[in-house]
């Protein structure tokens, strides 16, 4: 009976403990300093990201999360930056021109990858491409890069320590100096490809260059061409 009762003191305890655990929480923030929350707003960058699973019946065998770094995300992640480190105006748009400069030359992506699948090497299980308008581009540059804390805050949790981040890179331009990214186009498509699957992440756009964020890729009208229904 005695021993009964001393088990039971410590279950008593952590009941007592749960009723106030809210209090606790509140007493612990007022003691501790949280800082001030900024509450920066990365909807529209955010909705630049696109995710992939695939399966070979239950087993994973490719995950992948991609950010498009169009003129938008690199607005967003300007005021990041600038926020971040106190810049003044004037010094945020002298930061955000070089950055929309990236964009006339690269169509640029940050992917996300589990540590234990790689990409970018000629023999990775997974190989990666740009299509659009039928036709396919390889990357001029794929690498492993560190992530800056900016674009760790727009994946939010889809980062974590066990994916790499890769920076993948296209020219902006076909060998006739064309814009690969114009007014007639629909969408784009990453691809990942390996000998047995494909799988791709989808951005349809609209007329001027900028994503339609509640296309999916299963309004595709086309799969190969990208062309997403009106």
């Amino acid at each position: 009976m005695k021993r009964d009762v001393l088990y039971s003191i410590p279950l008593l305890c952590c009941l007592f403990l749960l009723s106030g655990c809210g209090r606790i929480l509140d007493w612990g923030k007022e003691q501790f300093d949280q800082g001030k929350n900024l509450n920066s707003d990365i909807s529209v960058a955010k909705s630049y990201i696109r995710s992939t699973r695939v399966y070979d019946q239950f087993t994973l065998v490719g995950a992948f999360d991609a950010l498009w770094l169009s003129d938008e995300v690199r607005v967003n992640f300007a005021d990041l930056h600038a926020c971040k480190h106190g810049k003044s105006d004037e010094q945020k748009q002298v930061f955000l021109r070089r950055q929309l400069a990236e964009n006339d030359h690269y169509i640029s992506f940050y992917v996300l990858s589990p540590t234990n699948i790689s990409l970018g090497e000629q023999h990775s299980e997974w190989q990666v491409f740009l299509r659009i308008d039928c036709k396919n581009y390889r990357p001029i540059e794929m690498k492993l890069v560190d992530l800056l804390p900016e674009y760790k805050y727009i994946f939010g949790d889809k980062f974590n320590k066990f994916k790499y981040a890769y920076l993948v890179l296209f020219d902006a331009k076909d060998v006739e100096e064309h814009c690969l990214i114009h007014e007639q186009i629909t969408g784009i498509r990453l691809v990942f490809r390996s000998v047995e699957r494909e799988t791709a992440l989808v951005w349809c756009v609209d007329y001027e260059g900028n994503v339609i964020r509640d296309c999916k890729k299963g309004e595709v009208e086309n799969e190969d061409c990208c062309r997403c229904r009106p």
